[in-house]
């Protein structure tokens, strides 16, 4: 997939802005605050349907205005032309894909599929687990609507245990016997969808984790290797295969145990909502865990490497689609590099289909040039305004 025609209307510091863009790599350079990002945040609006900064719709419109719009024409592999048009005011937010009104806007990702690193990625190895959770359902929900059909029906049923849960605990309206009825309920409810959750997640990490040491590969030549596991407390050792129906049996029981302590705090204490992704990395034959003892340098090498896997992860997954590869998007991704890893992440954009990359210093394409040889179509961003020099 390739966009080829952005254009925005009120967005961020944007009034108006008509860019066309290259097959190959899109560099954009100019001093920080003034834009760089912004583009790359339209893009992936147009994407995921919402910002990869997570940023609120109206946060994104231009000051003093009421209204923004973001358009992109794309190119596939075939030769087809689309266009993806998204539209927020006060009175709401709309997409029309082709002219058709996008009514869910659920069942329009993996449509231009993408794939961002930004700066706040850190998160992932230093944050939370509903962050890296956060991230993997995204990137598997781009290849599978069956999974993301399954994060939907999974959530509506956590909302709907969770509200009778909270309901009974401050205004107790049922007796016990029928609360844990219809509870119960609830939990066969939960197990049914949590098992195709957790199967899925098992398979994605089976594949994910040999194209994560092939990423990490191209990155770094010392004798280090990355780790990545799925801790579910519904299974042990994620590498050992387990059939659905020991899951499911296990998830019945786990929530026949812990009914007592969710009636009596109020709230769902278990669920594939509650999972985590745990990252390590092997050096020298020992195992650390990358939140707390990983350098600066392996934090941003780790979150890399993860981010061009999910490039390859999703490259494989939609192959024999007319979608073609997914769009790069790396954000300001050369600072706090040295030289020899700058130069690894150059080298492997041939690698890649289209890519844009935003960097405050021109000298990143000045090794670009030297290494990739491929097109490289570059923009000066200035103050709202953008330049193909």
């Amino acid at each position: 997939m390739v966009l080829e025609h952005l254009t925005l209307k009120n967005f961020r510091n944007y009034r108006e802005c008509s860019l066309n863009f290259g097959t190959g790599i899109n560099f954009l350079y100019g001093d920080n605050g003034n834009g760089k990002t912004n583009l790359l945040e339209a893009i992936s609006l147009l994407s995921y349907t919402r910002s990869f900064l997570n940023n609120l719709d109206s946060d994104c419109i231009y000051q003093g205005e009421s209204y923004f719009e973001a358009c992109g024409i794309y190119n596939n592999e075939s030769g087809l032309r689309s266009k993806v048009l998204c539209r927020f005011s006060v009175s709401g937010k709309e997409f029309i894909h082709n002219n058709d009104k996008v009514n869910r806007f659920s069942t329009f990702l993996g449509e231009y599929p993408l794939v961002v690193f930004s700066p706040r990625d850190i998160k992932m190895t230093m944050g939370v687990p509903s962050e890296r959770r956060k991230n993997f359902d995204m990137l598997i929900a781009q290849t599978s609507s069956v999974y993301l059909n399954d994060l939907r029906n999974y959530s509506r049923i956590i909302k709907q245990k969770n509200s009778l849960l909270r309901e009974n605990k401050f205004t107790p309206r049922y007796q016990t016997a029928e609360l844990r009825k219809m509870i119960e309920i609830w939990n066969g409810e939960l197990a049914e969808t949590a098992v195709k959750i957790i199967i899925r997640r098992l398979d994605f990490i089976e594949t994910f984790r040999k194209i994560l040491d092939s990423s990490f590969r191209k990155l770094i030549n010392k004798n280090i290797e990355p780790i990545i596991r799925y801790e579910c407390e519904y299974i042990g050792d994620d590498s050992v295969q387990v059939s659905p129906g020991e899951i499911k049996a296990t998830i019945i029981e786990t929530l026949r145990k812990k009914m007592e302590r969710e009636i009596s705090r109020g709230i769902s204490l278990s669920g594939p909502h509650r999972d985590n992704y745990i990252f390590e990395m092997k050096k020298d034959d020992i195992i650390f865990d990358v939140k707390g003892f990983a350098s600066q340098g392996e934090h941003k090498t780790f979150i890399i490497a993860l981010k061009l896997s999910e490039y390859d992860y999703i490259r494989t997954n939609i192959m024999h689609t007319f979608k073609g590869n997914p769009i790069l998007l790396l954000d300001d991704i050369f600072s706090e590099l040295d030289d020899g890893r700058t130069e690894k992440i150059c080298e492997s954009m041939s690698d890649y289909g289209q890519v844009f990359i935003t960097s405050p210093r021109y000298r990143y394409l000045d090794v670009l040039k030297e290494i990739f040889k491929g097109e490289i179509s570059v923009f000066k961003v200035a103050g709202g305004t953008v330049k193909h020099v």
